[in-house]
């Protein structure tokens, strides 16, 4: 359950890389569909970043002298991480509802009172959510997977913008 909640937010969170990517970048009026297809493409490319963490933990358990104890303490590691990720990504989503609505000024006061001040704290969030979960299972396979798994997240949007710049996603 765990590792199927971390495998949604992920793709949350690489969705809305997408969107934020995207945004500023077309004159539409009407942006919904644009929208819709930059927030699927950063989903879909995060499943790459979610496919490299999840074979380096598969490398990880090969290799561990105590694979069940490993995999204990990465359920530990996650659970914890949850608890930071969680309320974090329900502010968002709720946002994103709130958007919905066909007011010009409650989808602006979104962005500058929710979005603006939670993409500058994405990573910070992140980093907590990851110290969090370390305390319970500090072993170096748990800080190493979680590193990687950062590093893939954070690296997420930058990898975004330079597709868009060499104009291979439009």
């Amino acid at each position: 359950m765990i590792v199927l909640l971390l495998w949604a937010l992920a793709t949350l969170d690489a969705a809305f890389i997408g969107y934020r990517e995207a945004a500023g970048r077309n004159a539409l009026i009407d942006k919904r569909a644009y929208y819709r297809h930059a927030m699927m493409r950063g989903a879909l490319i995060g499943q790459a970043a979610v496919g490299l963490l999840a074979v380096a933990t598969g490398v990880a358990l090969l290799v561990s002298p105590e694979p069940l104890k490993l995999v204990r303490d990465l359920q530990e590691v996650g659970g914890r991480m949850l608890v930071v990720y969680l309320p974090y990504a329900l502010i968002v989503l709720i946002t994103f509802a709130v958007r919905a609505a066909p007011s010009v000024d409650l989808r602006s006061i979104t962005s500058v009172v929710i979005f603006g001040p939670f993409t500058l704290a994405r990573p910070v969030v992140a980093v907590a959510g990851l110290a969090w979960g370390l305390l319970s299972a500090p072993r170096f396979a748990s800080l190493l997977l979680g590193v990687l798994a950062l590093s893939l997240m954070l690296g997420l949007e930058f990898v975004l913008g330079r597709l868009r710049a060499r104009a291979l996603i439009s």
